[in-house]
């Protein structure tokens, strides 16, 4: 195993767990490496298998969640999890809305150079834990 990749990806469990608690959600770690989930998060509605990934920065302060869409079938996974330790904090994306990436900007939207930019800049509160849980709940309900 590659120590620099294992610890990182250790860091980023760690990181999105103390995310979760903070969120004031219950969070669990599952036995063994055979799951396709990392954590588990505990709401007042059910449990939900989170897959962590380390979101990685492709330009100043904006970063990318990059996932093998093979690797995670329908049902496998309900979130998946970018720690991006760069900014100390994590975004979360429901397994039914992730591609292959997502993007994420961290830039203040008053430096962005027009109103253009700050629509379609994917700001960080858009991927938020809450925001995540609302959208995985009403599609719940809606099924």
């Amino acid at each position: 195993m590659d120590m620099e990749r294992g610890w990182r990806g250790d860091a980023s469990e760690a990181l999105v767990a103390a995310d979760i608690l903070r969120n004031g959600h219950g969070v669990a770690y599952p036995h063994g490496h055979e799951q396709k989930y990392d954590l588990i998060i505990d709401v007042e509605w059910g449990l939900l298998r989170v897959q962590v990934k380390t979101a990685s920065e492709y330009d100043n302060y904006r970063y990318e969640l990059e996932i093998d869409p093979e690797r995670y079938p329908d049902g496998t996974v309900d979130i998946f999890a970018g720690a991006i330790h760069e900014e100390g904090t994590a975004i979360y994306v429901p397994a039914h809305e992730m591609g292959k990436t997502q993007r994420v900007n961290f830039n203040p939207p008053e430096e962005m150079p027009s109103d253009w930019h700050r629509e379609e800049a994917n700001l960080p509160g858009e991927f938020s834990l809450d925001e995540a849980l609302l959208e995985i709940q009403e599609g719940g309900a809606s099924q």
